[in-house]
């Protein structure tokens, strides 16, 4: 007896974008997911105070909105409970003198503030805004197809026919740039460059790993041209606007169902055993929305896969860790910087390009650094319903730390595990936030701290608190994410598919790998 066509393994919004795919197309799909609440890194709640929503790990959903599944479903989304809040103010940098600089959705306030810093930095703006608006058609739906395939070569070819030569080069080598070459090949003044790296930082680029040019190429034009756009009350509404669209369709989402094992019989995947025991058979596949390493380690018998293929999958690189502060507010933060700053929905504090860089460093050597990459988001600034009237919430991501730290740089804070550390880090955290913020302790009323160690207890996808589930750097990345000859989803087991942040194209809320997985599986 077949329990489903297809089973999920995995509520990420990467799961559910495919077994949405699949249910349309008329397929009995089931989703299985261990934690209480579906989403995976897309989750909202009360962390805080009650009356406070909270995203609690990703917020930004401007690649979502980009996505070929929200194209094709927007209508039913919003009719169950998804709504958009976007800011035109996106994002800043604001530095230890009180000086700041940000990007507005207002060409002409935009401008405005590199020409205080810079008028080359003003006049290389406006040209960087029109070469990734005449090569932004062309490379950008490579970003939505499968890698190796047929289609992905037709494109890179139409774009070398209406780019020219010279052009596409240019193009490539810009993108094979490190964060930091990128900067300088742009923009003179030290603030403007610091204004790009954290995009690169987001993910696992320091400012000097090839290939994180990519980034900040990509997502400041677009921010400037589109706003920054998130899930208004909270992203957990656009989840389950997703799960009801799917339990429209006959689809099932169970919560608090982990799976302990993937069945296999003759080399094909044909259902999943639970914690408890119980069996769930599938009929036509297993799609696991999670990371190469719980696939060769839990979920199967690693005499069922070619020796390979395991010590490939063993070598898996998780980028560095991240933490979560999530603040409640009495009222806003006064930002040095001015009043303003009070409006973006992101404010970058690294400061500067160095500062980011030894960060990198002493993350990667095992070390607590001294003053982390801080990524606030102001959610509840363009959108009110997050927060109580007059009240507000504040997101602190903290960018990089080590999953196992073994010395603090500063050699304040004793060397346990995260429950013993977190909340001096947290400490160390605010106490920076302070220098630009002043108002920020006074603000707080309530205060929630996921280290790098909580977040993998809550989402075993999230690995050493690798918020991307996996480094993006190019060895790892493109054609060869998770691993060189494995890029089309499949595994050596028939039937058995992985998707998720951790295959092509990588982390952010895309919702692309398992909508194409979905229509691979039509097709077949």
């Amino acid at each position: 007896m077949n329990d489903a066509d297809y089973i999920v393994v995995g509520s990420g919004h990467n799961g559910l974008a495919c077994a949405l795919k699949l249910a349309q197309a008329g397929h009995k799909v089931l989703v299985l997911e261990q934690a209480d609440q579906a989403g995976g890194a897309s989750k909202s709640g009360e962390v805080t105070i009650p009356g406070f929503t909270h995203d609690l790990y990703a917020t930004n959903i401007g690649l979502f909105l980009g996505s070929q599944i929200y194209q094709e479903m927007k209508t039913e989304f919003h009719q169950n409970g998804f709504d958009i809040a976007v800011s035109d103010q996106p994002f800043a940098s604001v530095f230890p003198d009180g000086d700041g600089i940000g990007v507005y959705t207002d060409a002409q306030k935009t401008i405005a503030q590199f020409q205080r810093h810079s008028n080359h930095d003003a006049d290389s703006w406006k040209a960087l805004l029109k070469f990734f608006d005449e090569t932004a058609p062309h490379f950008l739906p490579l970003l939505q197809m499968p890698l190796p395939s047929w289609p992905a070569a037709r494109q890179l070819y139409r774009m070398w026919r209406a780019l020219g030569y010279a052009k596409t080069v240019e193009l490539g080598s810009m993108i094979l740039k490190s964060p930091r070459q990128f900067a300088e090949y742009w923009f003179e003044n030290e603030k403007v460059q610091s204004l790009f790296i954290p995009w690169a930082f987001h993910l696992d680029f320091g400012p000097d790993v090839s290939g994180g040019a990519q980034f900040p190429f990509v997502e400041p034009p677009l921010d400037h041209r589109n706003g920054m756009a998130i899930a208004k009350g909270g992203i957990s509404n656009l989840i389950q606007s997703m799960v009801k669209t799917l339990e429209k369709r006959g689809g099932q989402v169970l919560t608090q169902h982990p799976v302990e094992k993937v069945l296999v019989q003759n080399n094909r995947a044909v259902g999943v055993q639970l914690a408890n025991g119980n069996k769930i058979h599938a009929r036509k596949a297993v799609i696991g929305n999670i990371t190469p390493t719980q696939l060769i380690t839990k979920l199967l018998d690693q005499e069922t896969l070619p020796s390979a293929y395991v010590e490939r999958y063993r070598k898996f690189r998780y980028g560095p860790g991240t933490m979560m502060i999530h603040l409640a507010l009495d009222g806003p933060l006064s930002w040095k910087a001015g009043e303003d700053y009070a409006k973006f929905a992101y404010v970058h504090i690294g400061p500067y390009v160095e500062d980011v860089a030894r960060t990198y460093s002493d993350a990667l050597n095992g070390e607590l650094p001294a003053s982390p990459l801080l990524v606030v988001g102001q959610q509840s600034a363009f959108d009110p319903s997050r927060a109580p009237e007059g009240k507000h919430t504040l997101w602190v991501q903290v960018r990089a730390l080590p999953a196992k730290p073994q010395r603090d740089s500063l050699h304040e804070i004793g060397i346990g595990t995260w429950d013993q550390m977190k909340d001096a880090y947290a400490d160390r955290v605010l106490k920076k936030l302070e220098v630009y913020a002043p108002n920020v302790t006074q603000q707080i009323i309530g205060r929630t701290v996921y280290s790098p160690r909580d977040l993998e207890v809550a989402n075993p996808n999230l690995v050493g608190g690798d918020s991307v589930s996996g480094s993006h750097h190019l060895d790892q990345n493109f054609l060869f994410r998770p691993v060189p000859g494995w890029s089309r989803y499949k595994t050596p087991v028939d039937g058995l598919f992985l998707i998720g942040a951790s295959t092509w194209p990588g982390g952010g809320l895309n919702a692309t790998s398992g909508y194409l997985l979905a229509k691979q599986l039509l097709k077949a």
